[in-house]
């Protein structure tokens, strides 16, 4: 989809078309410009061409993921900011922006240039090439927002030029951990259709084939997905690692252990979708996994 539609939040912008242009600050104290999208994305690829109109100027030019407000978390990927060329940037109301991952010299970006943006974003691992050079990669500490896609420039002056911004929203992963034998049935009639009901892809470790780590791969398997969906009854270490992982990444977790099941104290005050394994069982399980979807995904 490319994006023609616009709104500006912050400083002053001019808009035609599928072009945006960040003109310069409302205020002098405040020398950055944002301007948002109609389109929300969770995982998918962003593209735009960044150019400065005015090559006398500093002005850094971003693709801004996850806006909600200014009184909520957002992130901006791209060019220039804290004298590097390539940055992702976290904003927090409580600490304001803090770079996460940079790259490059500012110095090494000629003005005047155009430069192609391109940004991959798979649950937390987003990934930036410039120009079709790969050039970060990073795992961010929070799940993306559920937010609005948008632009973010930084200057006194303005004189920076967005163009061609394209968005394509991709199918995001519902990582599974579970005991990989004795629960084929629960994975197979229940969570793998309703995840794909919500668009999700289930996806577990095992289902990986080649070479390499089995625990990488479950790693990676969490850090690129938009929910993890855990079955805790055995008292398994690997399913409980996997977890602890996940809640430290703060992932959206969902939990499900057979009824009667006594959670470990470190469980036992999150929530937990208690199931029995009968006919009955099945259709309140998938019921109450649908209620815990629809409240991650559309919060």
């Amino acid at each position: 989809m490319h994006i023609s539609k616009w709104a500006g939040i912050v400083g002053r912008w001019s808009f035609e078309g599928n072009r945006a242009s960040y003109n310069g600050p409302e205020q002098p104290e405040w020398p950055f410009g944002i301007c948002v999208s109609n389109i929300r994305l969770l995982s998918g690829e962003v593209r735009v061409t960044v150019k400065q109109s005015n090559t006398d100027l500093d002005t850094d030019g971003r693709i801004l993921l996850g806006y909600q407000s200014m009184q909520s978390d957002y992130f901006t990927i791209g060019l220039g900011g804290h004298g590097k060329a390539y940055n992702v940037v976290h904003w927090s109301p409580s600490t304001g922006w803090r770079p996460l991952a940079s790259a490059g010299s500012e110095a090494n970006l000629p003005k005047g240039e155009p430069y192609e943006i391109f940004v991959r974003v798979h649950g937390q691992r987003i990934i930036l090439d410039v120009n079709a050079v790969r050039v970060l990669e990073y795992v961010l500490p929070i799940p993306l927002p559920l937010g609005q896609v948008g632009l973010f420039a930084w200057g006194q002056e303005g004189g920076m030029e967005f163009s061609n911004m394209s968005v394509m929203e991709q199918r995001g992963d519902a990582f599974v951990v579970m005991q990989f034998s004795g629960f084929e049935e629960l994975y197979r009639d229940v969570i793998e259709p309703v995840t794909k009901e919500f668009g999700l892809r289930p996806y577990r470790a095992d289902q990986k084939f080649g070479p390499g780590s089995i625990i990488e791969d479950i790693i990676q398997g969490i850090e690129r997905s938009q929910v993890v969906i855990a079955e805790i009854t055995p008292a398994n270490e690997n399913v409980f690692y996997e977890v602890g992982y996940a809640h430290a990444l703060k992932k959206p977790t969902i939990l499900l252990a057979e009824k009667d099941k006594k959670l470990p104290f470190d469980l036992s005050g999150f929530r937990c979708l208690f199931y029995q394994n009968s006919i009955g069982g099945k259709r309140l399980v998938e019921e109450g996994l649908r209620n815990h979807l629809r409240a991650i995904l559309h919060e």
